[in-house]
């Protein structure tokens, strides 16, 4: 800032002094100057002053004295506007490419001509400039210097640098930072801040191309160009001010949307307006207005806000500001000349915007960080209490495993071992003279039996799968020959289980409950017949233990835990059980889904 503001305010080199400075109207199509109406005037000059309301071509005619004995001179012209072309002595130095509407655009271009015999005559010289202006956009001529070359070159390339360089790297870096933003907020539409940002920075691009554009192209005369960078201006201001309420989380939804529709009016007006001059005017200070209102808004709404990015904002948005009243003034002729310092003061938005986002990007990096160490500090806790309860939950498992285990021991030895133990004790105490060695030799055998299932199913022997038949053939005929020994008809009605396999653990879970239901119906029904039957229909194993017994209450329990056991081991194999007894007739049906 202190390098541009020496720039700016230097005083140029001493230079030679213009003896008369006149300026004559002319038409458009006058190539020589006129003959009369010469005036005196002031450099810079503004003929709408003068000659309000006047489009079209003034001469100046500036004369100077050069003395003989000077190294090499250059003449430096600081601006003509709109377009314009200079002679000296009759000889032409410079031309523009386009007189005539649509005009070159040369009121922000500074001109620099090296003179030399036999151009530069010793004595009196005659500058001719012919300008070409509009009455609505400051036509005249600027500074014009004559002197020594080395001097007058140094002072044009800080102009230079001011009026072009400048402008070229600060539309460079608006059009970045724009398409950074718009990246930012096409990725997050909740960033709706930085949307409004990357509108106003293409905005400001946009109106910034006014200054280093030398013609109008694309549009097809100097009018229609004001009125688009004017709409440029207009949009830059409209989009800072949403971006403000944006940045600051605030919104106001009837104030904004009267600030869009103020716009899209403001923007008809523009282009319907036939009075350029004065329309300009007022929207570049309606729009000056909203920028400051913008400011000072930002300004009170962060004012509790002790963050570096905001008062970085607000320190930045009072330098803009001031280079916009600068600016506003030199564009409505309240100060001469056409060195607009905005553009230099929006390198300092360029600089903190980028700030701003460094300081957001750091500050969601150390929240990010912050969170990461939260989340491995409870990972770590809950690691610590999963492991607990795992091992809370392994000791628990086994626990139950172990009761299990001795549950299934219980329900085999009640149903296999006991109830052979029970059916021989009882048939030994209603005949006992009719056993004989062979026949106890027999029962110990079957004990012997039954005894080596519970160990095999109890150790998981003998797992391999057997078919339905197999397994019930043991089981059949011991049943039939102590049913026989107690005077009981046992009939058995089997149907498809030859080539039915299953694997053990199913087919022994299924011998244990026919086991169950024929050991309770010789225990406590005496019946005379018993009947059993076990068929296979639509992938479901259907079991049926009928007897004629005495009966029971199914609604009270039992004194033992036969039927219990038999209710968990229908829901061990996913099956359903039902019960039906009354005096005469017992029923208990089982449906045992096949497996797969």
């Amino acid at each position: 800032m202190l390098l541009v503001a020496g720039v700016a305010f230097a005083a140029p080199a001493p230079t030679v002094a213009f003896k008369t400075i006149e300026a004559a109207q002319s038409d458009w199509s006058d190539k020589t100057p006129p003959t009369s109406g010469w005036t005196p005037v002031q450099l810079p000059d503004d003929w709408s002053r003068r000659w309000g309301g006047f489009d079209g071509v003034v001469w100046y005619r500036l004369t100077f004295d050069a003395p003989g004995t000077t190294g090499q001179a250059a003449l430096m012209i600081d601006y003509w506007s709109l377009a314009g072309a200079v002679w000296l002595n009759g000889s032409l130095l410079y031309r523009d490419a386009s007189l005539v509407e649509p005009l070159s655009r040369s009121w922000n271009v500074s001109r620099l001509f090296y003179l030399s015999p036999p151009t530069l005559v010793v004595g009196e010289n005659t500058l001719l400039i012919r300008v070409s202006g509009l009455s609505a956009f400051q036509p005249g001529l600027g500074a014009v210097t004559a002197g020594d070359a080395v001097a007058i070159q140094a002072y044009f390339s800080d102009i230079e640098f001011l009026r072009h360089d400048i402008p070229v790297f600060e539309i460079a870096f608006t059009l970045a930072l724009a398409i950074f933003f718009l990246i930012v907020w096409l990725l997050r539409k909740s960033e709706a801040g930085y949307g409004w940002y990357a509108l106003m920075s293409l905005a400001w691009a946009g109106y910034s191309i006014n200054q280093i554009a030398t013609s109008t192209w694309p549009l097809n005369n100097t009018n229609s160009w004001s009125r688009i960078n004017m709409i440029m201006f207009m949009l830059c201001c409209v989009a800072f001010f949403m971006f403000t309420m944006r940045f600051c989380e605030r919104r106001f939804p009837r104030l904004e949307q009267a600030v869009l529709a103020s716009f899209a009016l403001a923007t008809v007006w523009m282009l319907l307006s036939s009075d350029i001059a004065t329309t300009r005017i007022a929207l570049s200070m309606l729009s000056l207005i909203l920028y400051l209102v913008a400011c000072i808004a930002f300004l009170v709404l962060t004012r509790k806000v002790r963050r570096l990015d905001v008062i970085a904002l607000n320190i930045v948005n009072f330098i803009v500001l001031l280079g916009a009243v600068h600016d506003i003034l030199l564009f409505t002729g309240g100060l001469p000349g056409t060195l607009y310092y905005f553009p230099i003061t929006t390198q300092l938005r360029v600089v903190s915007m980028a700030f701003v986002l460094a300081w957001h990007f750091v500050a969601s990096l150390t929240r990010i960080e912050r969170f990461n160490q939260e989340l491995v500090d409870k990972i770590t806790v809950a690691k610590q209490e999963l492991a607990l309860t795992l091992r809370e939950q392994h000791e628990m498992a086994l626990s139950n495993t172990r009761q299990a285990e001795r549950m299934s021991l219980l329900h085999n030895l009640h149903d296999g071992l006991g109830g052979t133990l029970v059916n021989n004790i009882a048939l030994l105490e209603r005949k006992p003279k009719r056993f004989g060695s062979d026949r106890f030799l027999s029962i110990l055998k079957e004990l012997r039996e039954e005894l080596r299932i519970v160990v095999d199913t109890s150790t998981g022997q003998n797992n391999e799968p057997q078919s339905l038949a197999e397994w019930l053939a043991p089981l059949r005929s011991r049943y039939v020959l102590l049913c026989e020994n107690r005077d009981v008809t046992c009939d058995w009605h089997l149907a498809g289980l030859e080539n039915r396999y299953m694997p053990s653990r199913y087919s022994r879970e299924l011998m244990r409950m026919l086991q169950e239901c024929v050991t309770n119906a010789l225990k406590h029904a005496e019946p005379r017949n018993i009947s059993i039957a076990l068929r296979v229909e639509d992938n479901f194993l259907l079991m049926r233990v009928e007897d004629d017994g005495r009966g029971f209450d199914v609604t009270k329990p039992g004194p033992g835990i036969g039927l219990e056991g038999l209710k968990t081991r229908t829901r061990r194999l996913n099956g359903t059980l039902s019960i039906d007894s009354q005096p005469g007739a017992t029923v208990i049906e089982a449906a045992i889904p096949l497996p797969t």
